[in-house]
């Protein structure tokens, strides 16, 4: 056998055929990293650092979730490898905040599933604001601010000037507890208070406020919490 001869050549075809015919469909968690590894590791069996990295964050939720320092110096992965593994949920954002312009976001699950796609891999907590013209698309949706892990202060100056670049008078708000349960909490009720006062001093209005959590999300709106 040549020196240079990849001995897992075949495996990693037969691998790339499945995925071109029924996509992820079959597949294990660590298979799916595996897939991943090989464009990183031309010439190593990948299948034993997936089931590592898994192991050491809990899943492949947790994979795509970590810092890509941890992955490197907790995972024992290349930086190569590591910023491919985040470019994934990254690159899920992009794609689901692209797809999201061509929405009308008439009803409150709607809003739910556009800010869903805002925070995939975002392991501190984040606030986005969403612009929609008076028929309900999309205009602008952008990040206010990032905080820690458990907090984000909001710029309400930053807030202000997204929202009269949009030119629109409806916007719907939201951030994410990266660790911890979507239901509210009392300084996010006050501040959602805040944010309704502050808009409407310039004419806009507050459509919702989403929080998104770890399993799950929740919509003010629906809790009562905004009701004019």
């Amino acid at each position: 056998m040549e020196e240079n001869t990849n001995v897992h050549a075949g495996h990693r075809q037969r691998m790339k055929e499945m995925f071109i015919k029924n996509g992820f469909e079959g597949f294990s968690d660590h298979q799916i990293l595996e897939m991943v590894l090989f464009y990183t590791y031309p010439r190593i069996d990948t299948n034993e650092i997936a089931h590592n990295l898994i192991n050491r964050f809990g899943g492949i939720c947790g994979v795509f979730d970590a810092d890509v320092d941890d992955l490197v110096t907790l995972g024992g992965i290349t930086l190569n490898s590591a910023v491919l593994i985040k470019m994934i949920p990254l690159s899920m954002r992009a794609y689901n905040m692209s797809r999201s312009e061509k929405l009308v976001y008439d009803n409150t699950d709607k809003l739910c599933e556009l800010f869903k796609g805002c925070f995939p891999g975002e392991m501190k907590e984040s606030f986005y604001i969403a612009a929609f013209d008076d028929d309900l698309h999309l205009v602008r949706n952008s990040i206010v601010c990032k905080g820690g892990p458990s907090s984000a202060p909001v710029d309400m100056r930053r807030m202000a000037e997204i929202v009269l670049r949009s030119g629109t008078t409806l916007v719907a708000v939201a951030h994410n507890h990266p660790s911890g349960a979507a239901m509210p909490s009392d300084s996010d009720i006050i501040m959602t208070r805040k944010i309704i006062t502050f808009l409407s001093s310039f004419g806009v209005k507050l459509l919702d406020h989403v929080i998104v959590g770890r399993n799950g999300v929740v919509s003010m709106r629906q809790l009562g919490i905004i009701s004019e």
